[in-house]
C-alpha cells in the first residue's frame, strides 16, 4: 500500500543538491537551503525512511573499466504466464550484465540494458542468459554508436510550494 508524502520547497532543494553530489557535507547543504544542520539531517533521514531517497551510490563510468559495448535487448518470451515472467526476471536480477530489466508494451515482453566487456563478452551473455533460457521465443540486440545523454537525476521544481510523492513505505 503506498502513502503520500509531501515535499516542500527545502526538501526539493535538498534532493537536487544531493543528485548532484551525495558527498556534500551536512554543513553546506544546510547553508544553501538556509535551514540548521540538525534539521537538513533529519530531513535526509525522512526522506530516507520513507524511501524516496533510496540509495547513496558511487556512479562508475563503466567505459572507464573496460567495460565498452554496451547493448539494448529487446525479448519477447514463448510463454507469459506469471510464473514465467517472474522467472525471467528472477535469472535477470541475477545476471551482472544486466544493469536494467524493464517489462514493456508493445512487440517484445522486456528490454534489457546490458554492459560488457565487447563483443565476445556478449555472445557468451547471450548464450547462457538469453538463448539458454528455454522460454526465450525471440530477441533483437541493439548497440549504440554515441551516448548523446546520460544523465540519473530527477529534476525537482524548487518553485511550488509543495509536490506530493508516493511512497512505498
Amino acid at each position: 500500500m503506498s502513502k503520500l508524502h509531501t515535499l516542500d520547497k527545502v526538501d526539493r532543494k535538498l534532493l537536487n543538491l544531493l543528485q548532484k553530489d551525495n558527498q556534500m557535507p551536512t554543513r553546506t547543504l544546510a547553508d544553501k537551503v538556509h535551514i540548521s544542520q540538525p534539521t537538513c539531517l533529519r530531513r535526509i533521514r525522512d526522506m530516507r525512511d520513507a524511501g524516496i531517497i533510496s540509495a547513496d551510490v558511487a556512479m562508475i563510468d563503466p567505459f572507464a573499466l573496460g567495460y565498452g559495448m554496451l547493448a539494448f535487448l529487446e525479448v519477447s518470451l514463448g510463454n507469459q504466464s506469471d510464473e514465467h515472467m517472474q522467472e525471467f526476471e528472477t535469472r535477470m536480477n541475477k545476471e551482472a550484465e544486466v544493469m536494467q530489466c524493464y517489462f514493456v508494451s508493445g512487440d517484445y515482453d522486456y528490454f534489457l540494458v546490458v554492459h560488457v566487456v565487447d563483443m565476445d563478452a556478449y555472445y557468451q551473455f547471450v548464450r547462457r542468459a538469453i538463448s539458454g533460457s528455454g522460454n526465450v521465443r525471440h530477441f533483437q540486440s541493439r548497440f549504440p554508436m554515441k551516448r548523446a545523454k546520460f544523465d540519473t537525476r530527477i529534476a525537482l521544481d524548487e518553485k511550488v510550494s509543495a509536490l506530493q510523492v508516493r511512497i512505498a513505505k
